[in-house]
């Protein structure tokens, strides 16, 4: 099966087409391009060179295998995938279609995740068994099952122990959905259990120094082709002043006036660039220093608050000190009083002070406009962009940025942007990302996520 994307004005494409020779009169084929049915992607055919190639419309929606790349699945993602696959069997049975014509690999299989719907390509001269492509299904999600979530390892457990017995009904997997259901009601009930996690951060050894006086540039040696270029037009000035007063009449004028103009030209020209490139390593700074002064409020924020709170616990501590010292007083003069030997006095440690972390070296995405669009920092290994605040890590509430548009990963120091089959794409330094590309973002690369414009600062 041959696979490709592709991206018009305003729409993303999946195009799927196999070996055999299609019936395009054929009862499945005019059924399926005739986009009856809710759980196949809308499709349609076009010819090429002899063969029929399949175009998928998925403009907004994510790939099984893309969505689920970096994230796990929780038991509510795996029901929203096994009851989207119940849904297209159904559909199919009724519309009298070959359900072995389903393709069910992970990178064909996407996800809209407004709607929390699922939606499956269906290839005519597609011929595999439904459960032997759904037991491969089951394989692929099992290691992408969060652990921790109960539901999601006993749903998917259970689904794979059932997908490896022969001939496997329908009813084997409504009838797990529904004891998923009624379970993950009573542990909803019965969990009552709160888990803290406490973040210990070392003390600030020197406080940020964000707000210095820029030093002023010294002149050093870019200017020197400049200076050199008049330099040369002063002496061709002074040949043809003394070509006036009659010296060196060898000398053609014209050349010595296309010299000097040819000089100047290239004097103006590195000039020019200079000062653009001035202009942008300033803007840079400018970009840099925002960024900086954000991270020094949070930074002096968190210290304040992680002051206060162990002021308040210094005080408490003080307090019930002084409420047993009294105590223990009390105690030794009644000992006193009755002869008795006095108790042993307690002793206590000293309160350690903890105090917020600075935060340094921190990857960001900074408006080019300045104050338009938050900055955005990139901590998380897979942080995912768009305005659906359900499936987004990062918000940006623009009518031209889809839900879903675009993703950012982290490997080690390195960042990889990957637009993902958002309406109105996205595009690096001016060039639009294809579909499925991912591209190495380097310092102060422009990033534009359709009318959203940033630059990316590696930090």
């Amino acid at each position: 099966m041959f696979a490709e994307y592709k991206r018009d004005v305003s729409h993303n494409y999946l195009i799927l087409h196999g070996d055999e020779t299609i019936n395009t009169t054929s009862y499945q084929v005019r059924i399926l391009t005739g986009n009856t049915m809710s759980s196949i992607l809308k499709c349609r055919m076009q010819g090429l060179d002899g063969t029929w190639l399949f175009y998928y419309d998925i403009t907004s929606k994510q790939s099984l295998a893309s969505f689920y790349e970096q994230r796990k699945l929780q038991g509510e993602d795996l029901e929203m995938i096994l009851k989207g696959f119940l849904h297209v069997i159904e559909e199919m049975a009724e519309f009298l279609l070959n359900t072995e014509q389903l393709v069910l690999c992970p990178e064909y299989i996407f996800l809209d995740v407004e709607k929390k719907e699922v939606s499956f390509c269906c290839l005519p001269d597609y011929h595999h068994p439904v459960q032997e492509q759904f037991r491969e299904l089951t394989e692929y999600l099992l290691p992408k099952l969060d652990h921790e979530d109960p539901t999601a390892v006993n749903l998917g457990y259970g689904i794979y122990r059932k997908a490896m017995e022969p001939g496997m009904q329908l009813e084997n997997i409504k009838e797990l959905l529904y004891r998923s259901e009624n379970s993950k009601e009573k542990i909803a009930e019965s969990d009552t259990k709160i888990r803290d996690k406490e973040e210990y951060v070392e003390e600030m050894e020197e406080p940020p120094q964000f707000f210095q006086e820029e030093k002023k540039e010294k002149k050093d040696r870019k200017w020197q082709p400049a200076a050199g270029c008049a330099v040369g037009v002063l002496f061709l000035l002074g040949i043809l002043i003394f070509r006036y007063l009659g010296y060196f009449p060898e000398i053609p004028i014209e050349v010595v006036l296309g010299a000097a103009i040819l000089l100047m030209g290239v004097g103006a020209g590195w000039t020019w660039m200079e000062e653009k490139k001035k202009k942008k390593q300033e803007q840079s700074a400018e970009w840099r220093n925002k960024v900086q002064r954000e991270l020094a409020g949070m930074n002096i924020e968190k210290h304040e608050t992680e002051r206060n709170n162990t002021g308040r616990k210094e005080i408490k501590d003080i307090e019930q000190k002084s409420e047993k010292q009294n105590r223990t007083e009390q105690n030794s003069w009644e000992c006193e009083k009755t002869g008795e030997d006095t108790a042993e006095q307690e002793t206590y440690g000293e309160t350690v002070v903890l105090s917020a972390g600075q935060l340094s070296g921190t990857a960001s995405l900074v408006s080019r406009e300045p104050g338009e669009l938050p900055t955005v920092y990139l901590e998380r290994e897979l942080t995912v962009i768009g305005k659906l605040e359900q499936a987004s890590d990062v918000v940006i509430s623009l009518p031209t940025v889809s839900r879903v548009h675009a993703r950012i990963r982290k490997t080690g120091e390195n960042y990889y942007l990957a637009d993902l089959n958002s309406r109105n794409g996205t595009s690096v330094n001016g060039r639009l990302l294809g579909a499925e590309e991912e591209y190495f973002l380097q310092d102060e690369d422009q990033v534009d996520f359709a009318q959203a414009r940033y630059v990316f600062l590696k930090g």
